[in-house]
């Protein structure tokens, strides 16, 4: 997940209600979520941003894996903005850090530089969507 499902977590804007229901799902082992180390540097705010110190207690939680920026993600990020020359950037790391992890789903809201279905190394790029309703993962897939 890119930081911005995150942020939009924490406030209560934007894709908040698709990003909750894919933290219950990964809480409750249906999912696997990987989001960058970056989304602790975007997580803005001042020390006493609540949405700031939601996103960082979150991000300790045993469901969701932080992917280390090591030298192979960001030669991984170098290589996406060679390809993809609009894709920028924390852009390119975030994707750069899907890709490295394995994800099957990069899931963001920004589509400045790429278009939701496209796929980047085996990593399908979606709008952030709810679990379990219409999307890559419906109810009856998962039991």
């Amino acid at each position: 997940m890119d930081s911005n499902c995150f942020i939009d977590w924490a406030q209560g804007t934007e894709s908040s209600r698709e990003a909750e229901s894919m933290l219950r799902a990964a809480k409750a082992g249906h999912v696997r979520l990987y989001t960058s180390t970056v989304t602790f540097a975007e997580a803005r705010g001042t020390t006493a941003s609540a949405h700031r110190l939601h996103i960082r207690n979150l991000l300790q939680e045993p469901y969701i894996t932080l992917v280390e920026v090591t030298r192979r993600v960001g030669l991984l990020a170098n290589d996406i903005t060679a390809e993809k020359p609009k894709i920028k950037g924390l852009d390119a790391i975030h994707l750069a850090c899907a890709v490295f992890a394995g994800a099957e789903v990069y899931v963001t809201r920004n589509f400045r530089h790429f278009t939701p279905g496209d796929t980047y190394k085996g990593v399908v790029l979606r709008t952030p969507f709810e679990f379990g309703g219409t999307g890559l993962f419906p109810a009856s897939e998962v039991g």
